[in-house]
């Protein structure tokens, strides 16, 4: 490489340069002062010690005026993907800014990091890594604009991998008519990295009744305000929905207008003195219904406000809830994908997908999917929260070291310094709070998370059989049935609660009925609760069986027994029951 230090002196040298090197490093060390580099290198910065291609097509070879580039930033910053996200608003605008002032060169990690991100002098890319995070963001966010609402512009701006600088280039009409397929278009739009895309359609008023519109709007904004409530999902406005009343378009189109993945439909009828509203829920991939439901209410005015919110409540409840219909139905798509490729909400429908399975295969992606996101994504409150979920149970269920709940405490505290406000970032911390046996934190956090969403019956289920645990079974007992009510499509583990209140009170024939009930035999609760109740009621036989599928299951379990109870039941009395139980059975303890 020649370089020339001043007028009619050159310095030549030679630079070799290895993959992964430090270009900053390398020049610094050879004969040229750092001052002569850094007049070559147009300000490489200290810290930015990268190589990095040069950024193509800037501002100045597009064959575009700087006001087209200027107004195209504008469209871009005003759409959903961006007007409500100042961080990728500012960096697009810094980028675009500084190339337009043929100033491309400067735009690099560090320089960003600190003119966008506030970062101080000392940043180092290789510790934090805040702009490739949000420079792959702001990529997603540019292919989503174009895929929907800038579908049909002539301009585009887009910020290559490799990159952060942008390139602008022309596009003609008939480039914009060879997109992807409208498949792979409302795929690619709706499934974002916090969650599938919503859309609650106004609802149809069938009755004949033009008194009855007032209840059909009603309606429909009560379920948009109750899905926005869940976390994993996104919900298109209302406003935004309301102006397609009366049209007949397609599901998939609609979709692609809305950005919206799933839709909610729904019509009221009137039955004599009774009101009958029928509601589905489409894929607009495909425009098939994947789930439906009749509710038929007796018409009273005064209670007319009641009964939207008890319907809506429900509706919001079996398709949003973490064992729903939209996350059940995703998660089986998302298990396909590689998991290096996978998003913050990838890992959630990983972790869901564990949750269901409790397999060794499902602990593993999961575990892979969530450490991935944290890295990835390290702001995330729920990535860090579901995390510690993870390592919690790997510990309870015996997978895993004591040490790893500590790991869990970490992580759980950092779940809610980042996102207070999330509710399974909150029920996760009672979670753990109930593992360290802290009665008064875990009550107050489990109020505090209830609180954030009444209705979510996961939440709703998980946080009354830990209540129940605590001895507090009037009120844990309580909101199990309001979990059931709420979502009827509910896992095994609600029947734990029941069971060991029978247990305690020395019910065991319906003890063992609801034991039955719990039918998850890949968890070792399944057996040992079976084995317990039918240890106690003298059947010894059949306990023998129940008690060898759980040494199947835990082979170490007599040696843990008292551990591994003691994480769950907090009652001493109701603990040597169940002990008593599996000694009946044949355990020795």
């Amino acid at each position: 490489m020649e370089y020339t230090t001043g007028q009619g002196s050159t310095s030549i040298v030679t630079v070799t340069l290895f993959r992964g090197a430090s270009l900053h490093s390398l020049i610094c060390s050879s004969s040229l002062s750092h001052s002569n580099y850094c007049n070559f290198c147009q300000g490489f910065p200290k810290g930015d010690n990268t190589i990095r291609p040069p950024t193509t097509a800037p501002a100045e070879d597009s064959g575009l005026s700087n006001e087209s580039i200027r107004d195209q930033l504008a469209k871009v910053l005003a759409s959903p993907e961006f007007a409500e996200r100042a961080v990728l608003r500012s960096f697009l605008s810094f980028v675009v800014e500084k190339s337009l002032a043929g100033r491309s060169r400067e735009i690099k990690e560090y320089t960003v990091a600190i003119e966008v991100f506030g970062k101080n002098d000392d940043f180092d890319g290789q510790k934090d890594s805040i702009v490739r995070i949000q420079a792959g963001r702001l990529r997603r966010a540019l292919e989503r604009y174009y895929l929907s609402g800038g579908a049909h512009d002539t301009v585009r701006i887009e910020i290559p991998k490799g990159s952060y600088g942008p390139i602008f280039r022309r596009v003609s009409a008939a480039e914009n008519c060879e997109g992807a397929p409208l498949l792979e278009m409302v795929d690619s739009l709706c499934i974002t990295q916090y969650g599938p895309v919503i859309a609650v359609m106004p609802l149809m008023n069938l009755t004949g009744d033009p008194a009855q519109e007032y209840f059909c709007d009603g309606l429909t904004e009560e379920f948009t305000s109750r899905f926005a409530r869940f976390q994993g999902i996104r919900v298109v406005a209302s406003y935004s929905t309301i102006q397609m009343k009366g049209e007949k378009t397609g599901a998939r189109e609609l979709g692609q207008r809305l950005r919206a993945r799933f839709l909610v439909e729904g019509g009221l009828r009137r039955e004599a003195d009774n009101l009958k509203f029928s509601v589905r829920l489409i894929d607009t991939t495909d425009g098939l219904q994947i789930w439906g439901e009749e509710y038929l209410r007796e018409l009273k005015a005064q209670s007319l406000i009641a009964l939207q919110e008890d319907i809506a409540s429900r509706v919001a409840g079996i398709i949003g809830d973490l064992y729903g219909v939209i996350p059940t139905r995703l998660s089986r798509e998302f298990n396909k994908k590689p998991v290096d490729s996978l998003n913050t909400y990838d890992a959630f429908l990983n972790f869901h997908q564990y949750n269901r399975t409790l397999s060794p295969e499902s602990l593993a992606r999961a575990f892979t999917a969530l450490q991935r996101a944290v890295t990835e994504d390290p702001e995330s409150g729920l990535a860090w929260s579901l995390f510690a979920n993870l390592h919690a149970n790997m510990c309870v269920l015996g997978t895993a070291q004591v040490e790893t709940l500590e790991a869990a405490v970490t992580m759980a505290r950092k779940g809610v310094s980042l996102e207070p406000g999330n509710q399974w970032v909150r029920a996760i911390h009672a979670e753990i709070l109930f593992f360290l046996n802290d009665r008064e934190r875990f009550f107050q956090e489990a109020t505090a998370s209830l609180a954030l969403n009444p209705n979510n019956p996961t939440i709703v289920g998980f946080i009354g059989l830990l209540r129940a645990l605590y001895d507090d079974w009037e009120h844990g007992l309580a909101l199990m049935e309001k979990a059931i009510e709420l979502n009827p499509f509910f896992p095994g583990w609600y029947h734990a609660a029941p069971c060991l209140n029978f247990f305690r009170q020395g019910r065991y024939q319906e003890a063992l009925q609801s034991a039955r009930l719990f039918n998850m035999p890949q968890l070792f609760w399944d057996p040992l609760l079976r084995a317990a109740a039918l240890g106690q009621l003298g059947r010894l036989n059949e306990a023998g069986m129940a008690l060898a599928e759980l040494l199947q299951l835990r082979p170490d379990f007599s040696i843990y027994a008292r551990r591994l109870l003691g994480y769950f039941v907090k009652a001493a009395d109701l603990l040597d029951d169940i002990l008593d139980g599996l000694r009946k059975a044949g355990l020795t303890i």
